[in-house]
């Protein structure tokens, strides 16, 4: 009798452990839906958190999909990109985005979650790659140019966190090129910028030519009068490691020149992203990352300190930053909340910050030295 009562408690035990995940999962009530119209199949069921909808390996093209959220806050929206269309209009939450009846591939997507307490993250599997890297609200995931069919795709929540360990140290600063302008730094100094990234220069990335940002000295002399930390950076087109030490010593030529040196109290960063039609877009991940290195060790031989700049994906899906764990990096992730899950000292949160002194939209950062 004994044996028999244990083995029901025991029972009711595995059951209530096994659904228990699923309570707390749901537990908020928040969730994404998502349903996709597939070539030969036509709309397929909704999935839910992180699901699967399409298929893999029976090279069926998605052609279209809409989302909707619930219990979530913020606005959602999405577009697709779609063969022979490129880009289709925005649209917003439960609209079709794609065509259906016209056999028409899609082959990437962009989905918004913006002013939100959740994150949304998301990845396809695209023919002949299979799955791609997660990426985070406001990002690509998929092809363009590469007549490559989306087949399905996973969408997820996340909650964001509430705190963040290193918010004492945050401090608020810009990073500035010629695209600002004449910068009155009186007057952003007096608007609370602590620092400021400066651009010292830039490879062409298509001619690839190294060129002076046309702004550079007025720009560094200006914030070093005004007690504003300075930092520097260089938007890097480099194809290999040879190019990358000329851009590195392009850059310390500069500061030797004009003699301001002793002015620098922030890193020296390589600005490193591609996109179709740069010089640098078909390099291997391993390239990428040697050429970091090549131009980050080429500044830290000489006293002052490196750091890596790029976009939240591009450092999560083409470099190996476990092989860059000694250099400071700099994210841009414009979302409301950083998704990449490596450390960071800077964190630019915007491309369009309105400054005191500044005629234009600038880049706003955060410092946590």
């Amino acid at each position: 009798m004994l044996k028999k009562t244990l083995a029901i408690i025991m029972g009711f035990f595995l059951l209530f452990t096994s659904i228990l995940p699923v309570i707390e999962s749901i537990a908020d009530g928040s969730s994404v839906r998502y349903q996709t119209h597939l070539q030969d199949i036509g709309w397929i069921n909704v999935v839910y958190d992180g699901k699967t909808s399409g298929t893999t390996g029976e090279s069926k093209r998605m052609e279209a999909i809409s989302i909707a959220l619930s219990g979530v806050d913020g606005r959602l929206s999405y577009q697709v990109h779609c063969e022979i269309y490129g880009w289709l209009n925005r649209v917003s939450e439960g609209v079709v985005a794609g065509t259906t009846g016209q056999g028409k591939r899609m082959e990437a997507i962009v989905i918004f979650l913006e002013n939100s307490s959740y994150n949304l993250k998301y990845r396809v599997h695209v023919q002949d790659y299979g799955w791609m890297g997660w990426v985070s609200s406001g990002e690509m995931a998929g092809t363009t140019g590469q007549s490559k069919r989306i087949e399905a795709i996973q969408i997820k929540l996340e909650k964001k966190s509430s705190t963040v360990s290193i918010e004492k140290n945050k401090k608020v600063g810009i990073d500035v090129s010629k695209y600002q302008g004449d910068i009155n730094w009186k007057k952003v100094k007096e608007s609370g910028i602590s620092f400021a990234m400066i651009r010292c220069g830039y490879r062409g990335y298509t001619a690839g030519g190294i060129n002076q940002d046309e702004k550079f000295y007025t720009n560094i002399k200006g914030a070093y009068e005004n007690g504003i930390d300075i930092g520097l950076y260089f938007y890097s087109s480099a194809i290999n490691e040879r190019e990358a030490i000329e851009e590195a010593n392009f850059v310390l030529s500069l500061i030797d020149f004009y003699g301001v040196g002793n002015y620098i109290k922030y890193p020296i960063a390589i600005d490193i992203e591609d996109f179709e039609g740069t010089r640098n877009f078909s390099l291997t991940i391993q390239e990428r990352t040697d050429i970091v290195k090549a131009f980050c060790n080429t500044i830290q031989d000489t006293g002052f300190k490196p750091m890596v700049y790029s976009y939240t994906y591009f450092l999560s899906n083409k470099l190996y930053m476990n092989q860059l764990k000694k250099y400071d990096t700099w994210i841009a992730d414009y979302y409301g909340n950083t998704w990449y899950n490596n450390d960071y000292k800077m964190w630019q949160y915007t491309d369009k910050g309105k400054v005191n002194g500044i005629d234009t939209e600038v880049d706003m950062n955060y410092s946590y030295y």
